[in-house]
């Protein structure tokens, strides 16, 4: 017969309740990374432009985005940061993906600090102005981290991008390039329904633009299509 004793009890408590605890970290770790939260995609007017932005322009996979970021965030760790994405991944091979990713220096009618703007430029980063989008189509994923983590960035993506694509393509709407605005407490996700060229950096202003959620077949769309 089998005798439990107590220092045995001991530690199969001991053990069950460290991994309780684990069990409770990793999902209040997954909750403030947002993976519970509610995402509604709508099409509105927005407050976000016009804007400076230093850039970089990337040419590859968009997960070797992070380096830049990780750049950006440690030059000018209290500005917004900015991805602007250019094409699909479903669409287009990797090594083909395009992007620009920097640091808002101003928006609306603020002007850009210059020392910002001579400290970006000194370490590589060119300076571009964007406009004001009219509308767009547009969700927001919350996140209670200062600095966007590689688990919550991906956890956005995959919980985003299939609304966007589904949001789009069911109203036949033409929106892109697709822009991530990285803030204090979560992304904001813009497609631009006007005045696409715009947002297109003067690097890749020459070459065809596929949308980064949409098809080319649905650019057929305006708004005037069911939002």
């Amino acid at each position: 017969m089998l005798t439990v004793t107590l220092p045995d009890i001991s530690w199969l408590m001991w053990l069950v309740c460290l991994l309780i605890m684990l069990i409770t970290t990793i999902l209040v770790y997954l909750y403030y990374c947002g993976l519970w939260s509610s995402i509604m995609v709508s099409t509105s007017e927005t407050e976000y432009g016009p804007l400076t932005m230093a850039y970089k322009t990337i040419v590859g996979p968009y997960k070797n985005t992070g380096n830049f970021f990780t750049e950006i965030f440690c030059l000018l760790p209290d500005r917004e940061q900015l991805g602007i994405y250019y094409d699909d991944p479903e669409e287009v091979q990797a090594s083909q993906l395009r992007c620009a990713v920097g640091s808002v220096l101003a928006k609306g009618d603020a002007k850009p600090v210059p020392e910002e703007m001579e400290k970006m430029t000194r370490n590589g980063f060119k300076i571009v102005h964007l406009p004001k989008p009219s509308y767009v189509v547009t969700a927001t994923f919350p996140f209670s981290n200062i600095m966007p983590n590689f688990l919550a960035v991906f956890v956005a993506i995959y919980n985003v991008y299939p609304r966007l694509r589904n949001y789009t393509s069911q109203r036949n709407l033409c929106a892109y390039p697709t822009m991530e605005v990285y803030t204090d407490c979560g992304i904001i996700f813009l497609m631009p329904l006007s005045r696409h060229d715009e947002f297109i950096v003067p690097e890749f202003q020459k070459e065809q633009i596929s949308m980064a959620t949409t098809g080319l077949e649905n650019y057929g769309g305006s708004l005037d299509a069911e939002v």
